[in-house]
């Protein structure tokens, strides 16, 4: 039996497309509706066998993208959009299908072939859709944090390097201040441009503006300085070696 995913927030919308693709084919198996990036990626980290999934683009606490960027679906995507957004255009570029809300009967029943000539998702589909994350990737640009009764905005371009300590996550700026971030460090990692953050281990994402000084460890490891750092014994691993170099050499 085919499996049929709907992510969509709206529950008339989603009740509805349910009961259009129940017409087209009665013996396919229709799960959700999921409403959140949370409830997406908890699903699909579980079971990322469907065969077809029909998305829409905004949820209720993100975007899908963001969800898709944390478990890539195993199957073929088909948007769901109620009017043209900024996705839309790098959807169509990326040779994506997607679907204007409310839902055409003809044009779902034309999607729903996709079933047929595309289950399981081939490689083509994998990069086409892997293509569509990158574009719509928009990094942090800043940051709002509390210090007292103060608030203030930190811009990720004045950040030196980023570094966690026991169960807090500090930012640490070019002027030398401080400020604690409510974010993990392996959530700062996906939302920092990485043409310009680095994540060098487990306690530290550096600034390239904030790398002092790299020399040769033993073991073909490295050893990396980061402006305004106490701590002079930052070692990267031979595997994370190969890659910082390649970062830095672009």
């Amino acid at each position: 039996m085919k499996k049929i995913l709907i992510i969509e927030d709206d529950f008339f919308s989603a009740k509805r497309l349910k009961n259009l693709i129940m017409d087209i084919d009665d013996m396919v198996d229709v799960h959700g509706p999921l409403k959140s990036v949370n409830d997406v990626v908890e699903e699909l980290s579980v079971n990322n066998d469907y065969d077809l999934i029909f998305s829409d683009i905004r949820l209720l606490d993100g975007d899908v993208f963001e969800a898709f960027r944390k478990v890539r679906p195993n199957s073929f995507v088909i948007f769901t959009t109620a009017y043209e957004e900024y996705a839309m255009q790098a959807i169509k570029n990326n040779g994506l299908d997607y679907i204007m809300k409310p839902v055409d009967f003809k044009e779902l029943c034309a999607a729903m072939e996709k079933i047929k000539m595309l289950s399981p998702a081939n490689e083509e589909v994998h990069d086409k859709l892997n293509g569509l994350l990158d574009v719509t990737h928009q990094y942090r640009e800043r940051f709002l944090v509390s210090k007292g009764d103060e608030l203030i905005m930190l811009y990720t371009d004045d950040i030196s390097y980023i570094s966690k300590s026991d169960n807090h996550v500090l930012a640490f700026m070019q002027d030398g201040t401080s400020y604690s971030l409510a974010m993990s460090i392996a959530d700062l990692e996906i939302a920092l441009a990485p043409d310009k953050f680095f994540r060098i281990n487990r306690q530290y994402i550096a600034n390239i503006k904030g790398i002092k000084k790299i020399s040769r460890f033993f073991n073909s490891k490295l050893i990396v300085k980061l402006k305004g750092c106490d701590d002079d014994n930052i070692i990267i691993s031979k595997e994370k070696t190969s890659q910082l170099k390649k970062w830095l050499d672009r």
